[in-house]
This record gives C-alpha cells, structure tokens and sequence, in this order.
C-alpha cells in the first residue's frame, strides 16, 4: 500500500502505481495524474495493511506520516518512525557506536540564550524534527552564532508554517558536531529478513561550506564505485539497531577522510521527497517504487558495468527562505531551461504551496554544469506579486 499526499505525485510514480495496481490512499486532496486508473483505499484499509504486518508500506511524502499516529499509535512502524524522524532520539540511540559525537537537544529560546562559548565549534544547528535543508546551518565559529540564530529564527517564521509538525518542528532543534567529508543520499529497503537492499546512491554537491540548500545531487559510476559497499555496511548496522523489517528509508550519510559513516538524518518509510528518488530510472533504470512493492534487488554489479560515464543529477530550484512562496506571481520556466545542456525531464511545481518551484534530472559529461548552476542566482526567473498599499 502507498499513501499519497502533498506536495507532489510525479505521472512516473503514479503510472508505477497503476501499472502494479498498489492499493493507494490519497490525503488532503494531493493532485494524482490518470487518478481514475489507481485502486483507491480507505484509511480503515491501511490498519488492515498494517495488521498483516507482512505488506510493504510506503509514503510519497512525510506529510501524511502523522496517520500513523493517529490510527496505530501502538504498532511497530509507529514506534520506528517516531524514533527515526526525531534526530535527538536517533542519536541517542546511536550514541553508543559513536561515543565521541556531540549532540544536544535544545528549544528556540535556549539557542537564543545559550553561552556560545561552550559549543564545540564549528557546528551545525538545524531542527531536531526538519525536512531538507529548511532550518539547517553551520557555524564555524563562537562570531557567527548570534546573527546566525537570528536568521533560523526568520527562516522559522517564515517556512515552518508550510508544513505540520510532524514535519518541521520549529521550536526544538538539535546542535551537533560538524563532521568533515563527502555527503550522500540513499534510498533503500529492509527485507522481511532485516537485510538491507540499496535501490538509489547519490551525492550532494555544494557551493561552498556554508551551503547547506538540497539544489544539486547527483550519481554516476564512480558515485557507485566508491561508496556502495560501505554503506551497505553500514545499513546492516541500522538494521540491528532498530530491527527494520519490510520499511523503506531515506538516508542521508557523511564518509569522512577515515571512511567512517556517520548518519545525517533518516526518514522513515519513504525515498527522496517529491519524487527527486526517480533520478535512478534515468541514471541506472531503477524505479524504487516498483522494487520496493516487488522486493526486488537491483544488480549493481551488471548496472554499473553497463552505466556510461555521464554525470546524472537532479537539480531542486528553491524560492530563497527569505521569500513567502505565497508572494510568487510567477515563474519563468523557459528562460530557467536555457541553463541546461541536456533536460532529461523538466518538472514545474506549484510555487504558492512549497519553495521549490521546479525538478530538473538533467545530463552532462562532467561536473561543470553542476557547479554552473550551483552558483546561478535563481531570483531573476521568479517574479513577485506587487505590494498592494492599503
């Protein structure tokens, strides 16, 4: 079964749906392509699901992950998930395989009154409770903090409101030691038997060290090569923790110049948001959905072998967090377009809903185009509503 809710159903993702007839719930009145094609289930039907206790169950985004709360406080992917998504929680329960990693828990008005002198710098600061990049922040020394905070604080004000708690929590946050290293995002499933099985690999690219915006991920070959094996290991290593079985997760990790993994963040029960996760069809011909629901295993080995040596990326251009969504008049798509060498597929977004106003999985030999639009100001494609003076 697969809960469907906003921001976002891609066409890919519900012709996947249709083509396998995965019973669907649909909340909030999210918009699905070619609805009258997918099986539509009550909420009712999902507690049924979940008494089985053998059918795969997966989300197309975290907005809909309080129903579990709500309808099965009790059951075991409940308690999982409310463990996985709290990072303090996550941490704590990791805390005895990484002794020496600092982290502590700390509401809105404590960051605001804390003595900065103490934190270990550098740091980062982000919500204990978040979703992408929305809320995080480096600070590399003791100078920065203050206004620093006072940006988190704006950033607050004006993105938090966006999403439900369960998604953003904006008055609880977490500092934690700043862990030096490549940073890669992963989608995959635990089997019935707890074995973990990696459906997508891919690699964030920065602009600088203080960038901490999601705008370029990207896989390849060598993205592949290097990485895999390690973090299948380390996905065993969850898997123990916390007895996963039949849950998929996203996981976003960091491999330090020692080749130690040390998790960023884990969403429970489903891939890379607003379907960013189909970047592995176009790159490597892996539709996580589909393998999800037919506990397939993907072939790295032959992928890789038959892979050519492109650079596949997904770009998210973001509305800057200084800007209310709402206050968008439009978006010039066609001009943004003009940036990229080969489109492989171009995915408007509704701007007055979320800060992300359009997904691009695009192609190019190497990285130079991911740098270029890494440094692109996005603002002279987005057009503002006019101030109306009362």
């Amino acid at each position: 079964m697969i809960i469907l809710d906003r921001p976002y159903v891609s066409d890919l993702l519900a012709q996947t749906v249709s083509k396998n007839k995965i019973p669907v719930i649909k909340l909030n009145e999210v918009f699905i392509p070619n609805e009258s094609a997918i099986n539509l289930k009550k909420v009712d039907d999902l507690l049924i699901e979940l008494e089985k206790g053998n059918s795969p169950i997966l989300f197309n985004s975290e907005n809909g992950l309080n129903i579990l709360s709500k309808y099965a406080p009790d059951h075991y992917l409940t308690t999982v998930t409310d463990i996985l998504k709290n990072k303090v929680t996550f941490r704590k329960t990791l805390s005895r395989h990484y002794k020496d990693f600092f982290f502590t828990e700390v509401s809105l008005k404590e960051l605001e009154e804390l003595d900065s002198n103490l934190l270990p710098f550098p740091i980062i600061v982000k919500p204990a409770i978040g979703y992408s990049s929305i809320g995080v922040h480096r600070i590399d020394k003791v100078e920065e903090y203050n206004e620093t905070i006072k940006q988190l604080k704006f950033e607050m004000e004006v993105t938090g409101s966006e999403y439900p708690i369960e998604v953003i929590n904006s008055q609880t946050f977490i500092i934690e030691k700043l862990i030096e290293g490549d940073e890669y995002a992963v989608d995959a499933y635990f089997s019935e038997d707890g074995e973990p099985v990696i459906l997508n690999l891919f690699k964030r690219m920065f602009r600088h060290e203080k960038d901490m915006s999601d705008r370029i991920y990207y896989t390849s070959k060598q993205v592949i090569n290097e990485s895999l094996h390690k973090i299948q290991e380390f996905l065993r290593t969850i898997s123990s923790f916390f007895a996963l079985k039949l849950a998929p997760i996203h996981i976003e990790v960091r491999i330090d110049r020692d080749g130690q993994i040390v998790p960023i963040e884990v969403n429970p029960l489903r891939f890379a948001g607003i379907g960013t996760n189909e970047l592995g069809v176009y790159a490597y011909g892996v539709n996580a959905c589909e393998y999800f629901f037919k506990q397939q295993k993907p072939d790295w080995g032959n992928i890789v072998n038959k892979m050519d040596d492109s650079i596949y990326s997904f770009c998210c251009a973001e509305i800057d967090a200084s800007i209310d969504c709402k206050k968008v008049k439009s978006i010039n798509h066609e001009a943004f377009k003009l940036n990229f060498d080969e489109i492989l597929e171009y995915r408007p977004m509704k701007v007055n809903e979320s800060s992300t106003f359009a997904v691009i999985f695009h192609k190019s030999p190497d990285l130079k185009e991911n740098i270029r639009l890494l440094n692109l100001d996005l603002d002279q494609y987005i057009t503002l509503k006019e101030l109306v003076l009362a």
